[in-house]
């Protein structure tokens, strides 16, 4: 047994050591001058009407029942649904000089959306409000996601870190599958409760949205206001 756990422990090095690197990759591109997101996060979408920015926030108009694709650095991300046709962006840093360090971008194309950040690499924690009923495409690449209150489809990817997702209703799934690397799945709403090396799960059922998740290294927990009948 402490043999296995052993070899867990030691992917989970080497993907976390991978994770790190993309993120000082990325953080690096960021910063360079030539590099297509350097753009300031004060600076709202031109001509965009009712868009707003502050240095520690931004705002976009976006109606319910579109896509929204985020590509988020690593940092602490709660996504949350709301009533209003709307992409609300609030971060933080642990000092105030690192606000310069942020790079923010929310850019809205009729019914799709996209979204990118960047920032330091430690003690960055974003909240990031969407219309309740929106499909999702994110990937971040380490840290904690938590993800609630909306309806559509998600596909959800980490390199290294902790995803927590309130589905919802199980049966609003037709189909759901998880895998994490090295790490854990818990997903009570499906009846799956997993860890160790290359471990995923798949399942079926009445429902018309899709839901994905994967992480290199890491735990996956999803969870349900009402969960799938149990199989007989």
């Amino acid at each position: 047994m402490w043999v296995f756990k052993a070899s867990v422990l030691v992917a989970a090095a080497a993907i976390l050591g991978t994770a790190a690197w993309t993120s000082v990759h990325r953080k690096h591109a960021a910063t360079d001058p030539m590099s297509a997101r350097e753009t300031s996060s004060t600076t709202p979408a031109g001509g965009e009407q009712g868009a707003t920015s502050t240095p520690d926030s931004l705002s976009r108009p976006f109606a319910g029942g579109g896509r929204i694709s985020m590509d988020l650095s690593a940092g602490q991300y709660k996504i949350e649904g709301a009533p209003d046709d709307r992409i609300e962006i609030r971060w933080s840093v642990r000092d105030a000089d690192q606000l310069r360090d942020v790079r923010v971008q929310a850019d809205v194309k009729g019914t799709g959306a996209t979204i990118a950040t960047d920032g330091p690499s430690h003690n960055f924690r974003v909240t990031i409000r969407v219309p309740a009923r929106a499909d999702l495409h994110v990937r971040l690449s380490a840290g904690e996601l938590s993800l609630r209150g909306i309806e559509g489809h998600k596909d959800v990817e980490l390199n290294a870190g902790e995803l927590d997702i309130d589905v919802g209703r199980a049966e609003d799934y037709s189909d759901v599958d998880g895998s994490v690397w090295a790490g854990e799945i818990q997903a009570p709403p499906f009846h799956i409760s997993t860890g160790g090396l290359f471990r995923s799960f798949n399942w079926r059922g009445p429902g018309k949205y899709r839901l994905h998740t994967h992480l290199m290294a890491g735990e996956v927990r999803l969870r349900a206001t009402s969960p799938a009948p149990v199989e007989r």
